[in-house]
């Protein structure tokens, strides 16, 4: 993994030891967090109640001094409460939600419980903490449909599906939270599409390293053409942290995402050149998505302003990894 003081230049603003609470945390991107802190010798409170985490992604802290893991749903006001009262984290990393967008359209109630009912549950129950930094997890999916690149100052606000619904609606608590205690901290993450190891969730890369494994030279595939902003992971867990780490009073917004779009097609094609060989792709029908954005591309200037961030853009080479991973290279 890269020096993190290198990559952002800002690791050192907390280099002192501090306490953090990570929901979600043997999530996808929760389980790269909890990694990256504890490399940075801090204190580590990791929340999940395993719905979609995998416990096997924490077991390596299981007998770290500075972790602790507390099997634990975020609706439950008072079991959080119970947990944050009790230690007092300085920064709050929440990214606890139901993600996939495929189950998040079939199961609109529960998308909404979790995602929003969560937030709100885990807001009620730090109230009374004094906590340097409340960082929420939302997703570029809150803006408007449109191919222009997204923009956190220019980009109407219009989420076209639940999951963007839910996330928006988490925001908006977080306005109100900070209207009400303005000497808070509250940063809002808008991620775009992560790439890397630990997924946790059959979005079209694993679905590709799936099928990739049982035939490396055919893939059944909905649309190929979507072009994503596609972020290494481990990237995306350094920036939350260095976010928080910079955190001052009052509530901001920012991208994470590289400013880079690529197709499906144009994975496929990466992954074409790093076996040395074509791959047949058929569409399947029952993978076409009923509505589909054209382009998710950010704009990152404000997040590079705030942090200094520099993704490293290597798309290829976490293909590589994975696929090898696989025993498919």
């Amino acid at each position: 993994m890269p020096d993190a003081s290198v990559a952002f230049g800002c690791y050192s603003a907390f280099m002192a030891k501090s306490k953090w609470l990570v929901t979600g945390a043997a999530g996808f991107l929760g389980s790269h967090v909890v990694e990256q802190l504890l490399e940075n010798g801090q204190e580590v409170l990791a929340v999940d109640d395993l719905s979609w985490g995998k416990e096997e992604f924490l077991n390596p802290y299981l007998d770290v001094e500075n972790f602790d893991f507390y099997k634990t749903d975020i609706r439950e006001v008072a079991n959080v409460r119970r947990i944050l009262e009790g230690r007092e984290p300085d920064h709050i990393i929440h990214l606890a939600a139901l993600h996939f967008i495929p189950l998040a359209m079939k199961q609109p109630t529960l998308t909404v419980d979790i995602n929003v009912k969560g937030t709100q549950s885990l807001i009620e129950a730090s109230r009374d903490i004094p906590f340097k930094s409340f960082w929420f997890a939302s997703t570029g999916d809150v803006y408007k449909n449109t191919e222009s690149i997204l923009s956190e100052d220019e980009t109407p606000l219009e989420p076209f599906n639940i999951y963007g619904l839910t996330k928006y609606m988490g925001e908006q608590l977080l306005h109100m939270e900070s209207q009400d205690f303005p000497n808070k901290s509250y940063v809002v993450g808008r991620i775009f599409n992560l790439i890397g190891p630990r997924e946790t969730n059959p979005h079209i890369i694993p679905e590709i390293i799936k099928q990739l494994r049982n035939n490396p030279k055919k893939l059944s595939l909905g649309n190929i053409w979507p072009i994503r902003d596609y972020v290494p992971v481990d990237d995306a867990a350094r920036a939350i942290i260095a976010m928080c780490a910079k955190a001052s009073p009052g509530l901001k917004t920012c991208n994470v995402a590289t400013g880079v779009g690529q197709s499906v097609s144009d994975l496929i094609k990466s992954i074409e050149g790093i076996l040395g060989h074509n791959i047949e792709v058929t569409k399947d029908e029952d993978r076409v998505r009923a509505v589909e954005r054209p382009t998710l591309i950010a704009k990152v200037d404000r997040l590079k302003d705030h942090i200094g961030w520099a993704p490293t853009h290597k798309v290829e080479e976490i293909l590589s990894s994975l696929l090898q991973a696989e025993g498919i290279l």
